[in-house]
C-alpha cells in the first residue's frame, strides 16, 4: 500500500486543525517544548456507528494516564493524551496518521477500532517510525507483519477458530454466515468457513451487508431460514447484531446465534431485549470475574464514567499502561519504544490478562471465555 499524501490547501486545512487542537489540549500552554510532559496520540471512532467503541477506548487511556500521573508520571513526566476522531472512515485514518507522524512530540499512539482504519495509517506509521498499539482484529495485520504496529486485541483467526470449535462441540455443522463487508467481517466469515469445512460441516449460506448502512434485513434473513442452516454465525457488531435479532424474532427464525467480541457488548442487550436471549460470544473480559486487579480497575472506570466498562475499555487501559512501560524503559524515542515493544523482556499481567507480543506483533493470549445472554445478562457459558 502507497503512503497517502496529504498536498495543497487540505494539508494546510489539516495542519491548522491539528495545532489548534494541540493548544486546546495543553501542548502549547506554558511548555512550548513540551519537555515536561509525555504526549501519546489517540485515534478511534468518536461519531458513528462505533462511536460508543471508541468513546469506551478514550476513556480507558485517560483512566491509565490519569493513574500513571497520579502516581508521579514517567519519570516525572505527565502524559498528555492528543485524540482524534477517525469516524470509522479509512481515509480520516490515513490523514491522522499524516497529522500524528508529523508531530514529532508524540512518542506513541494508541488506535484504531476499526480494521480497516488500522490497516489505512500502518503504511504510514510504519514509513514514520511511529509505534502503534491498536485493536483492530483482522489477519491482514498478521500477512503484512507492519513493525511499528502492535495488536493488543485477540485476532479474527482466533476468536473465529474458537467459536467454531465451539459450535461443532455444540453438533451445529452447517451454519450460515452474515458478514460486516469489510476487513473485519471477511476475516471472520473466512476463518470460520475454512474451520467448519475442515470439521466436516458445511456452510448453509454467506451474506454481507454494509456497516452503518444496512438496516432491513428481511431479506438475508429469509434467504437464510430458507437455506436450511441450523445456526447462524454473525461477523459484526452489536449495533447490527440487534438489528439482526429483532428481524429475526419478527420472521420467527429460532436457531441458535454466535459471534465474536464485536457482539459482546452490555448495549447488545439494550438494544436488542429479549431477542438476544442466548446468544453466545468470545470474550476476552467479563466484568464478574473476581480478579482483585480487574475490579480495581472497574471501580475506578465506573467511578470516573459512571458506567462498567466492556472489553475496548479495559484493552485501551491496558495499551496505555504497556506503553508507558515502554517509555519509562526505552526513554522517548520511538524506534527504541517499537524495540522494547517487539522484545518486552517479560509478559504484562494487565486487566484482560498477561500480554506478550509475538513475531508478528500480535498479542499472545492462552484461551478466551465462552459467554452467553442468559436473563438479560452476560454470563459464563456452562453447558
Amino acid at each position: 500500500m502507497k503512503k497517502r499524501m496529504i498536498t495543497g490547501i487540505g494539508a494546510l486545512s489539516l495542519i491548522l486543525s491539528f495545532s489548534l487542537l494541540l493548544s486546546g489540549c495543553g501542548a502549547g500552554s506554558g511548555d512550548p517544548s513540551g519537555a515536561d510532559k509525555v504526549y501519546v496520540g489517540w485515534v478511534a471512532p468518536l461519531t458513528g456507528s462505533g462511536a460508543n467503541y471508541g468513546q469506551q477506548m478514550l476513556n480507558g487511556a485517560k483512566l491509565a494516564a490519569q493513574e500513571i500521573n497520579d502516581a508521579g508520571g514517567i519519570k516525572g513526566k505527565k502524559i498528555e493524551i492528543v485524540s482524534q476522531d477517525d469516524k470509522s472512515d479509512p481515509k480520516e485514518a490515513a490523514n491522522i496518521a499524516q497529522m500524528f507522524t508529523g508531530d514529532k512530540k508524540l512518542v506513541g499512539v494508541l488506535g484504531n477500532y476499526n480494521s480497516s482504519c488500522a490497516l489505512a495509517g500502518a503504511p504510514i506509521y510504519d514509513m514514520e517510525k511511529l509505534p502503534v498499539i491498536h485493536v483492530g482484529t483482522s489477519p491482514v495485520f498478521t500477512e503484512q507483519k507492519h513493525d511499528y504496529m502492535f495488536r493488543i486485541s485477540v485476532t479474527d483467526a482466533f476468536q473465529g477458530s474458537f467459536v467454531s470449535r465451539w459450535m461443532i462441540d455444540e453438533g451445529l455443522k452447517n451454519p450460515a454466515i452474515i458478514w460486516e463487508n469489510d476487513d473485519y467481517g471477511r476475516g471472520l466469515k473466512e476463518t470460520v468457513s475454512k474451520e467448519i469445512v475442515k470439521d466436516g460441516g458445511k456452510i448453509a449460506g454467506e451474506w454481507s451487508y454494509m456497516l452503518s448502512q444496512t438496516k432491513d434485513y428481511t431479506a438475508l434473513l429469509t434467504n437464510a431460514k430458507q437455506s436450511g442452516a441450523d445456526s447462524i454465525f454473525i461477523g459484526g457488531l452489536y449495533t447490527e447484531g440487534a438489528l439482526i435479532a429483532k428481524q429475526m424474532q419478527q420472521l420467527g427464525l429460532k436457531i441458535p446465534v454466535y459471534g465474536t467480541d464485536g457482539l459482546y457488548e452490555k448495549s447488545l442487550i439494550e438494544l436488542g431485549g429479549d431477542a438476544v436471549e442466548g446468544w453466545k460470544t468470545s470474550g476476552l473480559f467479563l466484568p464478574t470475574d473476581p480478579s482483585p486487579a480487574l475490579q480495581s480497575f472497574i471501580k475506578a472506570y465506573s467511578a470516573a464514567y459512571g458506567s462498567t466498562p466492556g472489553t475496548y475499555a479495559a484493552l485501551h487501559y491496558d495499551g496505555m499502561k504497556i506503553l508507558a512501560k515502554a517509555i519509562e524503559n526505552a526513554g522517548s524515542n520511538r524506534e527504541k519504544i517499537q524495540a522494547y515493544l517487539t522484545k518486552m523482556p517479560e509478559p504484562f499481567a494487565g486487566v484482560t490478562g498477561s500480554v506478550t507480543f509475538d513475531e508478528h506483533h500480535d498479542s499472545v493470549r492462552s484461551t478466551l471465555n465462552k459467554l452467553v445472554i442468559k436473563d438479560g445478562q452476560w454470563q459464563l457459558y456452562q453447558k
